[in-house]
């Protein structure tokens, strides 16, 4: 069945469904499996009504559901997200699919109504600006060194000022494209540095990046809130919980946390200590830990605390999203006033130079 699984993934690399089928998808799973379907059932009903790209692609899955795939390895199979298909794996060990299948949902409708929202925010400015740049580059071809030579022609002396914004004007374009240029080729060098790097390595180079940092902590600390709540919430040990993280050969990060919990727990530490030695998490996470362990709570405080995280990480994104749109139209407020500048000053010295 692993076979299966990755012989689709080399062969259709790219999304199999757009992240609002997701959404849907799993929505009537769900309503499927609580009418009373089983796994195997309710995915053969949704695949056969889906769309792809290719008769083959349905083909594949089809064989996966038929090869006995769990839930989990049936998403893997449609792309989902490592984290939704992780966390359903964990779900299907306790038989609380249906509970996570909600979660599920909610999780894919937030960041899909984050990234749109993000999207919504940064369309409209993105087309003015790609406007307004084709227009200073056919000025700077066509207008602008007719209004120079003219100048020069009636001997028109410009300010410091105004050669200044003049260069400016002229070698914006190139310095844009050479600024997305390189930034392009910085994240592409980076992303590659960064797969890698050990773990270890990975965390010190994420909490080292400005903003990155924050939202690294936050989803970090969400996840992992989310799993050890569901594991509490079920009675499975410490002990137990190394032993499955252990077992996802396809997650590097859980298999080295189960290493340092391992490492941890023989030390005689607890697992607030344990996870306070690694920078990857917020420090409340520690607290609610400690007093969820004094209290024999701790899966209701820390399902309590994920949800706390959930609602951070997007009234943060809500805060970012809303500085970009007004922060574009200063800068392009900016560029038009410069533009018209650079060409009336030098009108208005023409002017007076033919009084």
């Amino acid at each position: 069945m692993k076979k299966l699984t990755k012989n689709i993934f080399k062969k259709y690399p790219s999304k199999i469904i757009s992240k609002q089928e997701q959404i849907e998808f799993i929505s009537r799973l769900n309503d499927l499996l609580t009418h009373g379907f089983t796994v195997s059932e309710a995915f053969k009903l949704l695949i056969q009504q889906t769309t792809f790209r290719r008769d083959t692609i349905k083909e594949h899955i089809l064989a996966t559901i038929s090869s006995g795939a769990n839930c989990n390895q049936i998403l893997k199979s449609l792309r989902f997200p490592q984290s939704v298909v992780m966390f359903i794996y964990f779900a299907e060990l306790f038989g609380d699919l249906s509970i996570c299948l909600v979660h599920v949902q909610t999780y894919l409708e937030r960041n899909y109504h984050a990234k749109r929202m993000l999207l919504k925010t940064i369309q409209y400015p993105i087309v003015l600006i790609s406007i307004f740049m084709i227009m200073l580059v056919t000025m700077n071809y066509t207008i602008i060194p007719q209004f120079n030579e003219l100048f020069k022609t009636m001997d028109v002396k410009l300010s410091p000022l105004q050669q200044f914004m003049s260069l400016f004007i002229t070698v914006l374009p190139k310095i844009i494209l050479y600024s997305v240029t390189f930034i392009s080729i910085l994240i592409i060098i980076f992303w590659s540095i960064y797969q890698r790097l050990t773990i270890p390595q990975q965390i010190k180079f994420m909490t080292f990046i400005p903003i990155i940092n924050h939202y690294f902590r936050l989803f970090k600390t969400y996840r992992l809130a989310s799993e050890l709540s569901l594991f509490y919430r079920h009675g499975v040990t410490l002990q137990n919980i190394v032993k499955l993280y252990e077992m996802q050969n396809d997650d590097r990060y859980l298999k080295f946390l189960a290493a340092h919990i391992a490492r941890g727990t023989q030390q005689g530490d607890k697992l607030g200590t344990i996870l306070s030695k690694l920078s990857c998490y917020q420090s409340d996470l520690i607290t609610f830990i400690t007093q969820g362990e004094q209290s024999g709570k701790l899966g209701l405080e820390l399902q309590f605390y994920s949800a706390i995280i959930r609602t951070k990480i997007e009234q943060r994104m809500k805060r970012q999203i809303q500085i970009i749109q007004p922060l574009t139209f200063s800068i392009l407020a900016f560029l038009i006033i410069a533009l018209y500048l650079v060409i009336m000053l030098p009108m208005f010295e023409l002017i007076q130079t033919i009084k």
